[in-house]
């Protein structure tokens, strides 16, 4: 794996975050070090709303900036990257990189964790990847309510909050896949993580919801277009107040951030 001088040369800072450039290989191959030699660390897949989010959150920009992986999830970070500085960045979809870490955990047969979601979702979704994967060892636990600070809202959620800890630690798993919306998930690994007897872990959103098979997959052509993004805006409309954050708030921010520096 680079040390982190050549990782550092592959970082951009978009409104204050640290975002990295990398292929898809070399994330799997930096994974792969990093649980060889016992070096915990946690996975954020910032996207232009989660930045944005960031700017009035100082807990979640600690989150963002303190993570070993920052991969950029979504095209307009891309953009955003060309207009700044010159260079685009590559885009990784968070559920794309869950998908080829599952498949890298079923390769080494590895224990997986799967913590958060909505309802049954979580269960469903380790239900569903157990028929495909045979080699992976999968437990899953839907977990507390949190609020925006990732911290237990009621007592009940307390409970939850130490039952998740112990489950995890008792399983030990190689990774850990957290699921709580931003930026509840994101403060909460890092809160969490030194609590935490794993090789690394992982946001993944509404990825569970994918995998249970409640929210369609886009069609190939609108993900390999960046276009992912308005397909979930047609599929869930509720969106729409998120999907304006991010294509017409941010790219604001992002021009008004270049004039008042150049």
């Amino acid at each position: 794996m680079k040390n982190n001088n050549e990782m550092s040369q592959n970082y951009v800072n978009i409104l204050g975050i640290k975002v990295l450039s990398t292929t898809l290989p070399r994330l799997l191959t930096g994974v792969r070090e990093k649980i060889a030699h016992n070096k915990k660390f946690y996975i954020v897949t910032p996207n232009p709303e989660i930045i944005l989010a960031s700017t009035k959150n100082i807990l979640l920009e600690e989150a963002l900036n303190s993570a070993d992986f920052s991969v950029p999830d979504g095209v307009g970070l891309s953009y955003a990257s060309k207009f700044l500085f010159g260079k685009s960045l590559n885009i990784i979809p968070g559920r794309i990189l869950f998908e080829k870490l599952i498949e890298l955990a079923n390769k080494k047969g590895w224990k997986v964790f799967l913590l958060g979601g909505y309802g049954q979702e979580v269960t469903k979704a380790a239900e569903n990847l157990r028929k495909n994967f045979k080699s992976v060892k999968i437990e899953a636990f839907a977990g507390p309510k949190l609020d925006n600070h990732a911290d237990p809202v009621l007592d009940p959620d307390r409970t939850l909050q130490k039952e998740a800890l112990r489950l995890i630690n008792s399983f030990s798993p190689e990774l850990l896949f957290v699921a709580f919306q931003n930026p509840k998930q994101e403060i909460w690994i890092y809160r969490n993580l030194k609590y935490l007897d794993i090789g690394g872990a992982m946001v993944v959103g509404g990825t569970f919801r994918y995998i249970a098979g409640i929210t369609p997959l886009p069609p190939k052509w609108m993900e390999q277009m960046g276009l992912e993004w308005l397909y979930r805006l047609i599929t869930e409309p509720r969106r729409l107040g998120r999907i304006i954050n991010a294509s017409v708030v941010f790219p604001l921010r992002i021009f008004w951030f270049k004039v008042t520096r150049s």
